[in-house]
């Protein structure tokens, strides 16, 4: 009687392990948030939030919305500009939603509206940020973002 042994590799059936799985995730994410945070500058400098509608649930666009608006109201313009961000923990669940941590560095120039005269700059402001991500069918997108500190 002869036996016939099969080894199926865990990699070729799916079951990738955890540790594999999340670097994987943050290197999608790293490069999403590298395409999301320029168009959020953008969004900013043009006061148009449907600048991040690509990257974000709609509820996140009515929340710049209203920034842009407080701004405005302040007869103030931000030009925000993403130097760098460090995913500092990514916690995925169900392979489709993510908490995400990072340390993001900016430039910030402040402009009048309307007369785009200069009134000053915060350079190297560093912010940790908290988001709540989705993946879609056409990748991540932002549920929510906030800064923490």
């Amino acid at each position: 009687m002869y036996r016939i042994l099969v080894v199926v590799p865990l990699l070729a059936v799916g079951c990738t392990p955890p540790e594999v799985r999340d670097a994987a995730v943050k290197v999608e994410i790293q490069a999403f948030l590298e395409e999301y945070l320029p168009a959020l500058g953008a969004a900013y400098a043009q006061s148009d939030p449907y600048q991040i509608k690509p990257y974000v649930a709609q509820k996140e666009i009515a929340r710049v919305g209203k920034r842009l608006e407080e701004l405005a109201a302040r007869g103030q313009v931000y030009a925000p500009t993403v130097l760098t961000i460090t995913i500092e923990s990514v916690s995925v669940w169900n392979n489709s939603n993510a908490f995400v941590s990072t340390i993001e560095v900016w430039d910030v120039q402040r402009s009048a509206a309307g007369s785009g005269l200069f009134i000053g700059e915060s350079l190297n402001q560093a912010h940790r940020v908290k988001y709540q991500m989705k993946r879609g069918d056409n990748g991540w997108r932002v549920l929510y973002r906030t800064i923490v500190e």
